[in-house]
C-alpha cells in the first residue's frame, strides 16, 4: 500500500473508531436488576455485571487510546490500545461461557468463572491473607486465557496483541524505533518524539483499535441473543 493510501486507511479507521465509541458512550449501562433477570438464579446477573463493567472500562480506555493516537502520543496510544484489546478478549471469553452453558444445557462449573472475572485478585487479598478476615478473593482469569479464546475464532489475534506488547514494553519498537535516530556514518543520534517509524506505529495502534471495539461490538449483541436461554438453563438446572 502506498504511504498516500496507507494514511487514507488510517483516517477512514479512525473515522470507524469515532463512531463505534460514540454508539457506546451513547449507550452505556446504568444499572442492572438482578430481580428482574431472575429471581431463582444469581449466574445472569453476574454475567450482565461483568459485562457492563468492561463496557465502561472499554469506553474509556477506548476514548482515551483514540484520542492520544489523534494526538501523536502513539507509545501512550498503543498501551491504552492494548488494554481495551484486553477488555475486548475479556468479553469474548465471558461470551464463550454463556454459549458453553447454552448449547450443553448445564451449568457446570461457569459460577467460578464468572467469579474469577468479576471478583479475581492477582495481588493482595490472597486467600490465605484474606482467611482471617473470613473472606476469600479468587484468583483471576490471566489474559493469556482471553487471547488463546479469541485466538480460536480470529487467528492472529494472540500476534497482534504481541505487537502490541513491543510497544507498550520497553522493547526497540517502544524506545530506540520511535524515540531516536542515528547516523551510521556520523555516529550522531538524535531524540525526538516519532522521530521515526510513526506511520507504522500509528497503524499498529488504529487496526487493533478499530478491531478491538468491533470484537466488543459482536461479543456485547452475541450475549444479549444468548441471555433469554441462558436464564432457562440457569433456572431449571439445579446449581449452589
Amino acid at each position: 500500500m502506498s504511504e498516500i493510501g496507507r494514511t487514507e486507511r488510517i483516517a477512514a479507521l479512525m473515522g470507524e473508531i469515532r463512531e463505534s465509541l460514540e454508539l457506546l458512550e451513547s449507550s452505556l449501562p446504568r444499572q442492572v436488576d438482578g430481580f428482574a433477570l431472575s429471581q431463582k438464579s444469581k449466574l445472569p446477573w453476574k454475567v450482565l455485571l461483568y459485562r457492563e463493567v468492561l463496557t465502561w472500562r472499554t469506553v474509556e480506555l477506548g476514548r482515551s487510546a483514540f484520542e492520544t493516537l489523534a494526538s501523536g502520543r502513539l507509545v501512550s496510544g498503543i498501551v491504552l490500545t492494548r488494554a481495551a484489546v484486553e477488555a475486548s478478549a475479556a468479553l469474548w471469553y465471558l461470551c464463550a461461557k454463556v454459549e458453553a452453558v447454552v448449547d450443553s444445557k448445564m451449568i457446570g462449573d461457569v459460577d467460578e468463572y464468572l467469579m474469577k472475572l468479576a471478583m479475581g485478585t492477582a495481588t493482595g487479598w490472597t486467600e490465605t491473607d484474606s482467611a482471617a478476615e473470613g473472606v476469600t478473593m479468587p484468583r483471576p482469569v490471566k489474559i493469556g486465557a482471553f487471547l488463546k479464546q479469541a485466538e480460536k475464532d480470529i487467528v492472529g489475534y494472540s500476534h497482534q496483541y504481541g505487537v502490541l506488547s513491543e510497544y507498550a514494553h520497553p522493547n526497540w519498537a517502544g524506545t530506540v524505533l520511535l524515540y531516536s535516530n542515528t547516523n551510521k556514518e556520523t555516529a550522531i543520534t538524535d531524540f525526538g518524539q516519532n522521530i521515526r517509524s510513526a506511520e507504522n506505529a500509528k497503524a499498529v495502534g488504529v487496526v487493533s483499535l478499530s478491531v478491538a471495539l468491533k470484537m466488543f461490538h459482536a461479543r456485547y449483541n452475541r450475549i444479549s441473543d444468548l441471555l433469554p436461554a441462558f436464564i432457562s438453563v440457569c433456572e431449571n438446572v439445579p446449581h449452589p
